[in-house]
């Protein structure tokens, strides 16, 4: 028997993928979900089993069975669905980003203290393999630049609303904040960035970079947006650099190539990876009742260093990230 019954929240394809994972882990079931198309929640009932298919979320807050609320919903929906699970007592995953704003990242925070429960923020990609190995082979890097270049993202899709998932550059940017800050190994304190609205026409901010200045002297750039996914060095891309020596991971984070004065180019190869790999590290700081490996802290950096970045190409000066996250953690 499962230690741990869960409620996923949204059954859309993200839904459905972590019920996927939930069904490969032993000390976790899921056994009511939630949606405001109840058929999608009926169906993942149907697939998965439980007891309950809903579009009442209330079922899943009062149902004192559930240990565990997943959510998976549209991004503008995070912050509220957050801090009700923990209210009720519930340990939280949260699909990224956890929330759109800083001042929502903040009372989850608050929230999160005050109950003493768990939230986990889903970056698959922190647990891309060919990531741990950059950090093994440069644990110190100087330069790391995270490009994430899309094709054209439609007009109609939610995630590129303004108000329900804010742009490529926020929905997914907030992937790649993440990714730079773990592989750099601090803490950002100011960004630098340039870019804009330039053919979306709900106005978001389709393409950004960005320079990042660390509290441990590396420097990071990000490219982000959505005019062209590049061909040679694929939509993820990622580059390290310290003194000798080099990185370069691409093919969507799976294949990295590193070279060192004096020696012989190597390549590794990995996998596209991450969804099985979070739930069990979820799963792990359950049963061992120990702190979330991507908690509420780090989700609040991934959002701030894009929202940082978004003001600073408006403001056309560096714009503080650390200082920020002090006054409110």
């Amino acid at each position: 028997m499962s230690s741990f019954k869960v409620g996923i929240i949204g059954c859309g394809a993200l839904g459905r993928t972590h019920a996927e994972c939930i069904k490969e882990l032993e000390h976790m079931e899921t056994i009511s979900y939630c949606d405001v198309h109840k058929p999608s929640a009926q169906k993942l009932l149907e697939q998965f089993g439980g007891k309950l298919a809903t579009t009442d979320v209330e079922e899943l807050f009062k149902d004192t069975e559930i240990d565990v609320i997943y959510v998976t919903t549209q991004h503008d929906t995070h912050a509220d669905l957050c801090i009700r699970a923990l209210q009720a007592g519930k340990h939280v995953l949260v699909e990224k980003p956890m929330a759109m704003t800083v001042e929502d990242c903040a009372r989850i925070g608050e929230v999160v203290q005050a109950t003493g429960k768990k939230l986990f923020t889903a970056y698959k990609m922190r647990y891309y393999n060919m990531l741990w190995k950059a950090k093994e082979l440069i644990p110190q890097p100087i330069m790391v630049v995270m490009q994430m270049m899309d094709s054209r993202w439609g007009e109609g899709i939610w995630p590129n609303d303004p108000v329900k998932g804010g742009g490529n550059v926020l929905s997914q940017g907030c992937h790649s904040t993440d990714v730079l800050r773990f592989v750099a190994g601090g803490n950002p304190i100011e960004v630098y960035a340039a870019g804009g609205n330039y053919y979306q026409q709900s106005g978001v901010i389709d393409n950004l970079t960005a320079v990042f200045r660390f509290n441990n002297g590396a420097a990071g750039t990000l490219i982000q947006g959505d005019c062209s996914c590049p061909p040679v060095t694929s939509k993820f891309f990622m580059q390290l650099f310290a003194e000798h020596k080099s990185i370069t991971i691409s093919d969507r984070l799976t294949t990295l190539t590193y070279a060192e004065d004096g020696k012989e180019t190597v390549v590794y190869r990995g996998s596209e990876s991450g969804f099985l790999e979070e739930n069990r590290a979820f799963e792990k700081c359950l049963v061992d009742d120990t702190p979330p490996p991507i908690d509420h802290i780090d989700g609040l950096y991934s959002t701030l260093m894009i929202l940082q970045a978004i003001e600073s190409l408006k403001s056309g000066k560096p714009e503080k990230i650390e200082e920020i996250v002090e006054r409110y953690v």
